[in-house]
């Protein structure tokens, strides 16, 4: 075998197993879905639970404004509301930009990097290496006598599961989408009368709409570079750039200034999954970052061995899906620790290439002086 198909042969492996997993991982979130009202509404303790009613929602605006505003709403019905944005996120990750059945029958004629134009096919990759980098920040520190605590939730599982998912979402429209969503609105609008681009009456009011939801569409309309064309670093403009830091940074801070169990650790990883969150809302949209926060709040809950947690509801409903979930747990391991390293290895690769073409430039610069 020559050395040209040696290398097709190892690529097209690598391929079909990235393929393989994510797509189980993806068949895993839909599962977390059924399981998800079905556990709510269909266990005792779950029923039980969507009986009671929530006397206060916690409400950020700004990421730095937050307060509580007085309610009577019941939990069963509320979580189906939650439970419906997210299904709407799934769906719309499943078809932006390019759908994910599109983005695999393509994915052995165009260069791999293309997979990443469907959401759904990132979001387990970037879930994976975000929760590998939280637990990597979270034990360095413990190492160094920084202490990250855990999150204060309520005994009931239940209503554990309930104000987590409710978190995922809130957290996202208050640190994400509102401040960096104005941002854009207020941006997006001044690029268009600064670049004198023309825009109907409807045309505005899509912009306006689509701006917070989906950046990289509204750039796109003022004739802006967008990230999806030329990449996190060409794609982003500076105040965008100012915005993602600020925003993740507060994020980080809020975790622990507002309490809830958490200690000073929680700032570093808080701002580090914060600053991931950003930077897939501007290259994918709204969806992106509530999906991020849904597999950590929502999704891992079913991981959850302890009393708290949702796997012991998982093994008595259907004993044989704890065996799922534990091969979904090795695959986001694996696939975590691999992303980091592919990182590492195409980071080294690139600086590498970039000492090599600056020496030889200086080296011909040299023989011609000579």
């Amino acid at each position: 075998m020559a050395f040209s198909e040696l290398k097709t042969f190892i690529k097209s492996t690598f391929l079909v197993a990235l393929i393989v997993t994510v797509l189980f991982l993806v068949f895993s979130y839909f599962l977390a879905m059924f399981l998800g009202p079905t556990l709510f509404f269909f266990t005792p303790e779950g029923l039980n639970s969507s009986m009671l009613y929530v006397r206060e929602l916690p409400i950020w605006i700004f990421t730095i404004v937050g307060f509580g505003v007085p309610v009577r709403l019941n939990v069963g019905l509320f979580f189906l509301l939650l439970w419906s944005a997210f299904a709407i996120c799934l769906v719309a990750a499943w078809q932006f930009r390019e759908s994910l059945q599109e983005v695999i029958g393509k994915s052995f004629s165009c260069p791999m990097k293309k997979l990443f134009n469907n959401c759904l096919f990132a979001v387990p990759i970037l879930a994976s290496m975000i929760l590998i980098a939280v637990i990597a920040i979270t034990e360095l520190q413990k190492a160094g006598g920084v202490q990250t605590g855990e999150a204060s939730l309520p005994s009931n599982p239940f209503e554990a599961f309930f104000w987590l998912s409710y978190a995922a979402l809130a957290e996202e429209i208050g640190f994400r989408v509102i401040p960096i969503g104005a941002f854009l609105i207020i941006y997006l609008f001044w690029v268009r009368r600064k670049n004198a681009v023309t825009l109907s009456l409807g045309q505005r009011l899509k912009l306006f709409l689509t701006a917070p939801l989906f950046p990289d569409e509204g750039k796109k309309m003022v004739g802006l570079r967008t990230v999806g064309d030329f990449g996190v670093r060409g794609g982003i403009t500076l105040g965008e750039w100012v915005m993602v830091f600020f925003t993740s940074i507060v994020f980080g801070l809020a975790h622990y200034l507002l309490g809830g169990g958490w200690e000073i650790g929680k700032i570093t990883s808080a701002s580090v999954v914060g600053l991931a969150m950003s930077l897939t809302y501007l290259l994918y949209g709204v969806q992106a970052p509530i999906l991020l926060h849904w597999f950590f709040n929502h999704y891992l809950w079913f991981f959850n061995p302890s009393e708290q947690g949702g796997l012991q509801f998982v093994s008595k409903l259907y004993p044989d899906l704890p065996l799922v979930f534990a091969l979904a747990e090795l695959a986001i391991i694996i696939l975590g620790v691999l992303g980091w390293l592919t990182f590492a290895i195409l980071g080294l690769r690139k600086m590498f290439r970039s000492i090599a073409k600056r020496a030889k430039s200086r080296l011909m610069s040299l023989l011609r002086a000579s």
